[in-house]
């Protein structure tokens, strides 16, 4: 029998491979995903990826999955630097309940992330992500409005369009 590992091996960075076999295992019992969240530092980069993918995937039907990792996710902000993993990251956080400080150091993560990584996947979800915070707080509200039209003017056409959706939910112009 093959280990988590194992399945979640092989291919492109890009490619979800065995995934879908993981995250239909875990669906029927959650108890693997300590497996999976140890793995988003793995050294393979697939392993790490799809590790990170499976978590996600799990996460929008069990959002409750990601609380008991919550911890972990936030020791470890600083150490996902891999861009497929910062693609699920920010997600993964939109189903923890965080304290007001917990919140805003990963506002801030998410913020860098949005403005330094290469990644317009990392920026999209990156960005998003730290504006559901925002509106959950002045203080971050204050200082994302500026950063986010800041982000209009110099970002992709997809950071962009995100960018629009965003001032339109908190009904700002930019």
């Amino acid at each position: 029998m093959r280990t988590v590992r194992e399945t979640l091996t092989g291919g492109t960075r890009t490619s979800v491979g065995a995934a879908d076999e993981v995250i239909q295992s875990l669906l029927n019992d959650t108890a693997g995903l300590s497996v999976i969240y140890g793995l988003f530092l793995d050294d393979d980069p697939v392993v790490a990826m799809r590790s990170s993918y499976v978590a996600m995937k799990v996460a929008e039907q069990l959002p409750e999955s990601v609380e008991p990792f919550a911890n972990d996710l936030m020791k470890n902000l600083q150490l996902y630097t891999q861009q497929e993993v910062r693609w699920h990251i920010p997600q993964l956080f939109l189903h923890v309940k965080l304290t007001v400080a917990q919140k805003r150091k990963a506002y801030e993560v998410f913020m860098e992330w949005s403005e330094t990584d290469k990644s317009k996947i990392v920026g999209y979800y990156s960005l998003q992500t730290a504006a559901d915070f925002a509106m959950t707080d002045d203080t971050l509200l204050q200082d994302f409005i500026p950063r986010l039209r800041a982000a209009n003017m110099v970002g992709a056409k997809s950071i962009q369009n995100r960018c629009k959706k965003i001032a339109k939910q908190l009904g700002i112009v930019l």
